[in-house]
């Protein structure tokens, strides 16, 4: 029963609002990285499985693209299949959802065979409400399917530890090949696969055992790459210059990070490893079972037994990896998860002298969590776009202002903010506003989405973003303020002091807007 309710709560958060902004013809404009792949498989063919870039490995556009192909073959889907078409955005985040909720079962399962049924079941029970990884299913992505590879790879490892066997090391060299091809990040899930096989060899003596299973190892590794991502073989060359791109924009700043990178402006974990620490993985993970992850960390360096070496040796690597970049997404750490939810489970399951107290605490670390997470997910909508749009027709039915709607640009690009498609539907005139050039075409309504508005105060040197921002906010370019819509979660206050970027992010719809209504003195034609 247990396991039923975990499995349910799981799914709930997974699926709850998942088809946002499909039907109002606004999804999250980087899906089309993975739809347009997956929208590839109908008609089902060999050229199905060459996807048009290696910008992210082919397995995430893979079993998206068979979602699409079997939804269209059963009848499910009957429309043309296109890259943004709804259905098909719709399927490829319903895969992610799915291999969301196998993951919450895989970790159960792993830490069950590392350390106990009562470890297993509340491991499960903690990963169904990590905020983050419910969160991040409601966009197609590659990072859920890395995390279900490295849980999968966790689970494998210590069965290899435990026999040195050939076949053991080829399953989990496999569930490590996997991860590459998810996302190239997951090369560091070789790192556990060959501890697992070094701890066999230390604690036997067998040599040859262990030369056998680290060549079988690699061999089945290199044919996981081969079946799964073929064109990284073929295209060799585009797979280089694609490794350099994510080289230079996770070492420096990338024109679209904002709000995603490093800055001065944070302090004193504003860098490298610090701010992981500090500011995403509590946010990520909520700040009870943050705390609780630091826990399960300490007891596993103190006990040091094989399961917690091999669960640190997943844990790492990895870390070590995207820790040091200057690129700061917070769904990055999320294969880092399934481990930390391991340790802290074995924390609250044997590292209490008190089982009452242990009870108390995995209650109120499960239920704290839950409870982020449904405030976090609650936020997955662009009903507070319609509302801005609502908004401004009353105010032209009252104060009789122009149709001339002005955004600045978010990322330099007009679909993150969600508001072209509504305020075109409702005849109104968008107009999207560069940098230090918010007043060089008149508009009658000014909207600032607080994801800009952060990003100038966070991350832009001074320059024109902050002049016009001054400008708005104190009425020297002709505007008041006339209303704002905010997007809030549990302990808001608590997670943006952390980090102001974390009021909002454009992948949930929801971002928050100010709205500036122009003063009749300053526009001419009202004079």
């Amino acid at each position: 029963m247990a396991w039923v309710v975990i499995l349910l709560t799981a799914a709930t958060l997974r699926f709850w609002r998942i088809s946002w902004g499909l039907a109002e013809g606004t999804p999250f404009p980087d899906e089309q990285f993975f739809t347009a792949p997956a929208a590839g498989f109908v008609p089902l063919t060999w050229a199905s499985f060459d996807p048009p870039n290696l910008i992210y490995p082919p397995l995430t556009g893979y079993l998206m693209g068979l979602g699409v192909a079997l939804t269209h073959a059963s009848g499910l889907a009957s429309a043309p299949v296109a890259r943004k078409a709804p259905q098909t955005i719709l399927v490829s985040r319903c895969v992610c959802a799915l291999l969301a909720v196998a993951t919450v079962a895989i970790v159960g399962l792993a830490a069950k065979r590392m350390y106990s049924a009562s470890a297993g079941l509340a491991a499960a029970g903690l990963m169904a409400v990590v905020p983050l990884h419910a969160m991040d299913t409601h966009v197609a992505n590659p990072d859920i399917v890395l995390t279900a590879c490295s849980a999968l790879t966790l689970l494998l490892v210590l069965p290899l530890a435990s026999s040195g066997s050939a076949w053991a090391a080829a399953a989990a060299a496999f569930a490590a090949g996997l991860a590459f091809t998810a996302k190239y990040t997951g090369l560091a899930m070789i790192v556990p696969v060959g501890w697992a096989i070094l701890e066999h060899a230390a604690r036997t003596r067998r040599l040859k055992k262990a030369l056998l299973a680290g060549v079988v190892a690699i061999a089945a590794y290199l044919a996981t790459l081969s079946v799964f991502c073929l064109p990284c073989f073929t295209r060799w060359n585009e797979l280089l210059d694609v490794l350099d791109f994510h080289l230079g924009n996770t070492t420096g700043r990338a024109f679209w990070s904002f709000n995603h990178h490093l800055t001065p402006t944070l302090g004193w974990y504003g860098r490298p490893y610090l701010y992981e620490l500090v500011a995403s993985l509590p946010f990520a993970l909520g700040w009870p079972l943050h705390l609780l992850v630091l826990v399960g960390l300490t007891v596993a360096v103190v006990r040091h037994e094989l399961a917690d070496r091999l669960v640190l040796a997943a844990l790492l690597p990895y870390f070590v990896v995207v820790g040091g970049a200057e690129l700061v997404f917070p769904r990055y750490l999320l294969p880092l998860v399934p481990g930390m939810v391991v340790l802290a489970s074995r924390a609250t399951c044997g590292g209490w002298r008190s089982r009452r107290l242990s009870l108390v605490v995995y209650s109120a670390v499960w239920l704290y969590s839950l409870a982020l997470s449904a405030s976090q997910v609650a936020r997955f909508s662009v009903d507070q776009q319609a509302g801005v749009v609502r908004w401004i027709l009353r105010a032209r039915s009252v104060a009789g202002i122009g149709p001339r709607v002005g955004v600045p640009r978010l990322a330099g690009m007009r679909g993150y903010s969600y508001l072209a498609v509504p305020l075109a539907r409702a005849g109104l005139v968008y107009v999207p506003l560069a940098n230090g050039h918010w007043f060089d075409r008149p508009v009658d309504v000014l909207v600032l989405p607080e994801w800009k508005e952060i990003e100038i105060r966070r991350d832009l040197p001074p320059g024109g973003a902050q002049r016009d921002l001054e400008r708005l906010e104190t009425g020297a370019a002709g505007y008041r303020f006339a209303g704002r819509f905010r997007s809030s979660y549990l302990q808001r206050d608590f997670y943006t002091w952390l980090d102001p970027a974390f009021a909002s992010d454009l992948w949930q719809g929801e971002i928050g807007f100010a709205i500036y209504l122009r003063e009749p003195s300053a526009d001419p034609e009202r004079r």
